[in-house]
């Protein structure tokens, strides 16, 4: 019996792991991006984004943005006056959960053209409950910011 529990305890943990969804950019990669401050994100996100993006020889523009929740999604909007001089926008979403330890369950990292109708890159992060959500989510966001770039494969 107690073998029974435990190996459908290892069975659930194991099959909750976490997972990466990338679309790298395809030919012409931003000079410039310009990135939709989320207030409800912790501030440390926004620092290691802009360091992805720096990391991948592209220069930053924090400017102001506005997410709305509807029907379970964010759809942000921005000041169209902000954004001049840049050659993309990214818009980002995360957020932490408590278990043991505070750790990102979910990250979005999405660049859209500057009018925001086309989707030129976007990085997806998912935790479930095994044991491996417990990561450093600065080197993830990173890494993330790298697979758009195509600077490390995708998993």
């Amino acid at each position: 019996m107690k073998y029974i529990r435990l190996i459908t305890i290892m069975a659930i943990l194991m099959g909750c792991a976490a997972q990466q969804d990338i679309t790298q950019f395809e030919n012409n990669k931003p000079k410039l991006v310009c990135v939709a401050k989320h207030e409800a994100v912790k501030e440390d996100f926004l620092k290691a984004l802009n360091e992805g993006f720096e990391n991948n020889e592209t220069e930053t523009k924090v400017v102001r943005g506005v997410y709305e929740l509807k029907h379970g999604m964010y759809n942000p909007t921005i000041y169209t006056d902000e954004v001049a001089n840049c050659d993309a926008i990214a818009f980002y979403v995360a957020n932490w959960h408590w278990d043991l330890a505070t750790y990102m369950r979910y990250a979005n990292i999405w660049v859209t053209d500057t009018a925001m109708s086309k989707k030129l890159a976007q990085a997806t992060y998912t935790t479930g409950n095994g044991l491996d959500k417990f990561i450093n989510a600065k080197e993830k966001v990173l890494e993330m910011v790298n697979q758009m770039y195509g600077s490390i494969p995708s998993e």
